[in-house]
């Protein structure tokens, strides 16, 4: 478990770090005191943090026969659920243009809920599309950053 937690702390690191270096070229805004890259730089540096503390305690801590490593099988259910949860987040950010923001938001955040477990349909669906109205709202009218609206371009605009 050592190697592993050495190995997830350094590829986190590296990740966080590219991260970070891709938010300087985000686009700046006039008269917008929080752009764009508020959030993802915040994220790569929280990322970072804990990455360099598990790099640290599995640095300190003692033999390497505490613990076996798990291993990477389909036939584990957790593993099952992870690789289905990020199957439906690539498949949110390839239709996050032709959908648009509006439709794919809420259809992901429902299918990942599902996947969590969740069965109490009608609060899945209320606060799937709540919160997509929420960061929609945010973003547009606080922030002032236009969200891919896709199939509901018309129905804006």
């Amino acid at each position: 478990m050592k190697k592993a937690n050495i190995a997830g702390a350094i590829m986190g690191m590296l990740f966080s770090a590219s991260a970070f270096i891709l938010t300087l070229g985000f686009k700046q805004f006039k008269n917008v005191p929080v752009g764009p890259e508020f959030f993802p730089r915040y994220l790569a540096v929280g990322l970072f943090i804990c990455s360099a503390v598990l790099l640290i305690q599995a640095l300190l801590s003692g033999s390497e026969q505490d613990k076996p490593a798990p291993t990477l099988s389909l036939r584990n259910p957790g593993m099952r659920r992870l690789l289905m949860g990020l199957g439906i987040i690539i498949l949110y950010a390839w239709s996050w243009e032709t959908l648009g923001f509006p439709l794919a938001t809420p259809v992901a955040m429902f299918a990942l809920m599902f996947l969590l477990g969740l069965r109490r349909y009608l609060l899945m669906l209320l606060f799937s599309c709540g919160a997509m109205g929420v960061i929609f709202c945010t973003f547009k009218f606080l922030l002032g950053i236009d969200m891919p609206l896709g199939l509901g371009e018309r129905l804006f605009y």
